[in-house]
């Protein structure tokens, strides 16, 4: 295995870029614990396009899990996510924190177990990009996995014709 790399940023152009390069490190699972997806620069055609290759690349049933504070950005500006969502809704999935109190104020991205990409608070830019790092992100996908288990459904993607 190769050796862990640590690379701080401290911008918001810092940190969508780690989030693209990492999603383009994943082989199988992806994990994002976000408080709504606003900064992270998923929405751009960039962001679809990474995450379009790994949904399509990757062996599992379930590739994708993002778990959100709040849909509302999600579902008021982001409609290439939302089409993505719809599209590959058996592999991509979002649901909703059932105790906002318990979510880190620290979002990240955990890719296989391995790479890991997390502002260390919620309003601010500057955080770290871990590569090949289990250690590191071990911590965060266990409190992914617990806020998951409780979590509640949310926004498919899909619109309702009422």
């Amino acid at each position: 295995m190769p050796e862990p790399v640590t690379r701080s940023f401290d911008s918001w152009s810092g940190y969508r870029s780690a989030m693209l390069e990492m999603i383009g490190q994943v082989h199988s699972t992806l994990l994002i614990s976000d408080p709504d997806l606003s900064e992270t620069g998923l929405e751009s055609s960039a962001g679809i396009e990474a995450l379009t290759a790994l949904l399509q690349r990757s062996p599992q049933p379930l590739a994708i899990r993002i778990l959100l504070q709040d849909a509302s950005h999600l579902e008021q500006r982001c409609p290439r996510l939302l089409g993505l969502l719809a599209r590959f809704s058996q592999r991509m999935v979002v649901r909703m924190a059932s105790d906002v109190r318990a979510v880190p104020d620290a979002p990240f991205a955990a890719a296989d177990g391995l790479h890991l990409v997390t502002r260390f608070h919620h309003e601010r830019a500057r955080g770290k990009h871990c590569t090949d790092d289990p250690q590191s992100t071990s911590v965060q996908v266990a409190q992914f996995e617990t806020l998951w288990a409780s979590g509640e459904t949310g926004p498919n993607g899909v619109q309702l014709g009422l």
